[in-house]
Order: C-alpha cells, then sequence, then structure tokens
C-alpha cells in the first residue's frame, strides 16, 4: 500500500469520527463551569474562575504574596532572585497515571496575578484528541510569564509537559525558565516535624486547611478513564476542585516559606522549623543565618535539636578553623547526652591531639568514647576500629615524649 492510499484511508476515517457536537456529552462544558475554546489545533474546555486579592486561604491573602521582599525568591532558588511575584505561573496537572509512554495530562491547572485579581485557569480535554488544543491554549499562557511554580513538578509535572509538547511536535514558547519547586523548600524546613511533606499534609498540618469530599490522587486516572466511557462528570468536578485547591494552597506554601525566611526567629513554629529552614541559608551560603538559627536551637534546647544543631555549628566552625568555637559545640553535644555524643569526642580527641598537641586529654576523650561503644547494644565496628587504633597511636606518641 502506498502512502497516497495510506492518506485516503485515514481521511476517510476522520470523516466517520463523532465529533463533540454530536455526542451525547456536548454539554461537558456547561456542566464543569466552563466554556469550549478553539484554536487551529482544535478545541478544549476551559475553567476560569477569578478571586479577589483579599481572599483568605492557609491563613493568608492572596496580596501577602505580592507584598513580599522580591529577594527572598533567590533563597529558594537563585535564579529567581528578584523576579516579581506576577512574573510566576502557579502549575499543577492531573494524569492518566504516574509516568510512562501513554500517561497524558488531561486537566492542566494554572493559577497567575492579573491587576487586582489571581485568576485560576483549568485546561481540560475531553477526549485525547484534544491534547493538542489544550497544549496550544496553554502554549500561549506560558509565554506571558517568565516562571512557574509547582510542587513536585521537577520531578513529573513539567518533564509530562514538556514530553507531550516534544510528542505531538509543537515548540514551547517559554524558553529557560525559572522553576520554582516548592516540594524541596517544604522537605528542608518540615522534614523534621512532620512524617509526610506531601501538598496535602501541609494544607493540614502547616496551612490549617483540611479539604472536604477531596478525591484521592491516585483514583484520579480510573476517574478520568470513567468519565471517556460513560461521559458522567460527578466525579470529575472533585477532580477540578481538587487541582483548584492545589493550586490556592501553593499561594499560601509560597507566602508562609518566604514569611519563615524572611524572619525564622519569629516566623517558625517550633525547634524542628528553625533547624530545617537553617539548611536553606546553607544551601544559599547565608553563613550567618545558619549560624542564627543553629544557635537559637542550641539556646533553647539541650534535646536533639540542640544537639543537632550543636553537632552541625561545629562542624561549620571546624571548617572555618575557629576551633575555640568549635569545641564549646562538640562540648555542648557531649553533655546533652544524646545520640551524637561518640561523633563529638572524635572531634573533641583530634582537636586535643592534632591541633592543642594534648596527648593526654585526646587519650582521655578518646577513651571516654570507647567507653560509650562498650556500652551500646548497636556498636559501629568501624568506628570501633577506629578509636581502638587512636589509642594506639596516642600511647606511643605520650611515650615517646616522655623518652624526648
Amino acid at each position: 500500500m502506498d502512502l497516497i492510499r495510506k492518506l485516503q484511508i485515514y481521511k476517510e476515517s476522520n470523516k466517520i469520527s463523532r465529533t463533540f457536537e454530536d455526542r451525547a456529552d456536548r454539554d461537558v462544558p456547561e456542566k464543569l463551569g466552563g466554556k469550549v475554546c478553539s484554536n487551529f489545533q482544535g478545541s478544549c474546555v476551559v475553567i476560569e474562575n477569578t478571586y479577589p486579592l483579599s481572599y483568605i486561604h492557609g491563613g493568608y491573602r492572596l496580596e501577602d504574596l505580592l507584598s513580599v521582599d522580591t529577594s527572598l525568591l533567590g533563597k529558594i532558588n537563585h535564579e529567581a532572585a528578584n523576579r516579581q511575584i506576577d512574573d510566576f505561573l502557579f502549575l499543577d496537572t492531573e494524569t492518566t497515571g504516574l509516568g510512562g509512554a501513554g500517561t497524558v495530562a488531561f486537566l492542566v491547572g494554572t493559577g497567575f496575578f492579573r491587576q487586582d485579581s489571581f485568576v485560576i485557569r483549568q485546561y481540560f480535554m475531553r477526549d485525547y484528541d484534544e491534547e493538542p488544543a489544550v497544549l496550544e491554549d496553554l502554549n500561549s499562557l506560558l509565554g506571558e510569564f517568565g516562571g512557574f511554580v509547582t510542587f513536585n513538578g521537577k520531578s513529573f509535572d513539567w518533564n509530562l509537559i514538556e514530553s507531550r509538547f516534544i510528542f505531538n511536535r509543537m515548540k514551547m514558547n517559554l524558553k529557560n525558565p525559572v522553576h520554582l519547586d516548592l516540594l524541596y523548600p517544604a522537605r528542608k524546613i518540615w522534614r523534621l516535624k512532620l512524617e509526610s511533606c506531601r501538598l496535602v499534609s501541609l494544607e493540614e498540618n502547616i496551612l490549617g486547611e483540611y479539604r472536604v469530599n477531596d478525591i484521592p490522587g491516585e483514583q484520579i486516572p480510573g476517574v478520568y478513564f470513567k468519565f471517556l466511557n460513560d461521559g458522567d462528570v460527578t466525579d470529575i468536578l472533585r477532580v477540578i476542585e481538587h487541582n483548584r485547591l492545589d493550586i490556592i494552597s501553593m499561594v499560601s506554601l509560597l507566602a508562609k516559606i518566604l514569611s519563615i525566611v524572611e524572619n525564622p526567629v519569629n516566623q517558625t513554629d517550633g525547634l524542628a522549623e528553625l533547624l530545617g529552614v537553617a539548611r536553606i541559608f546553607e544551601s544559599c551560603e547565608e553563613k550567618e543565618m545558619v549560624i542564627r538559627c543553629y544557635e537559637e536551637c542550641m539556646k533553647n534546647d539541650n534535646g536533639f535539636y540542640g544537639e543537632t544543631a550543636a553537632k552541625k555549628l561545629g562542624g561549620m566552625h571546624k571548617r572555618d578553623k575557629d576551633y575555640e568555637k568549635a569545641v564549646e559545640c562538640w562540648e555542648y553535644v557531649l553533655n546533652s547526652k544524646g545520640g551524637h555524643r561518640i561523633s563529638a569526642l572524635i572531634e573533641l580527641a583530634k582537636y586535643y591531639e592534632h591541633k592543642a598537641r594534648d596527648y593526654e586529654k585526646a587519650l582521655e576523650t578518646v577513651q571516654k568514647a570507647l567507653d560509650i561503644c562498650f556500652e551500646s547494644v548497636y556498636r559501629n565496628d568501624r568506628i570501633f576500629e577506629d578509636l581502638r587504633k587512636r589509642t594506639v597511636r596516642l600511647k606511643n606518641k605520650i611515650e615517646r615524649a616522655k623518652n624526648a
């Protein structure tokens, strides 16, 4: 069969295929609260809602995000420093699966600031043949922004959208965008406080928002497949609401993160958060803020958080060759009687041996570490062997010093 005949068969098959005007589900846009939008790639459903800047979600007004110091964005992503918030598009997708060649985004939700409001615009495809139309409209919107905000978008949403543009042989208007993925700063700040850093968990535990009748994410692909089969939009409406809440929560979450970064001591809720936000300052090399956070933890807690902060701060002072402050931190860890005592004793032994040249003190410190090893049920053989060798070396140095 030659190419011309194949094209004729394809053309004839398109003539007999049903269009949405012929289908029983042609009233889907009205049922979803949207409208049909057409472009040269075809048509899709667009649902748009506008919120005043005074709208409150998660304890923050939408306008709160617009009033933050834009330099703070650079602490989350250095490329975003001094970018305006309204230059970012909030983006979230609902898909037919968790990845793979056949996965598509049947619902693409976007949020952006426009004049005195915040707009949530969602693109829904009623069938697979509407994907090019969705991407075309999305592409036009992407071209208006210099970056976008997602939650876990670096691992999923954005990679999927890029792959679908490639699959459909379409070029993206957004060139070299700045990508703010809120999952990463959220993990740094709240990993010690929460068992899960999923967006729903952050909504409940950090923003104080609880979803009612929300559809679990793992059920969403099945809902879409059911819609394709029977045209029932009942559960699709729940998916659209789920997507809307994801977008509005990202706005509040970003406002929360930036408020913590701006004033960590006063805005953090407990030492777990303070210890977490120090990791953000570490990644952007804000040494003074890192030290401030760690010292605040040490001042207010002599347990796990204070001990962890002292251990990290001791390492920082050691790298800066400020051994006096480093020794203070290691002694703090030792006095806290927590799980980092052996590492602190090893650091102290190294200091006494190589810097203070006090071999007797170094040997005494190593012996304390060995005593803890003997008392411990779970002994690290590598550490134990290192301490044993250190003991032998120190005894030899002491003996040589006596004979000198």
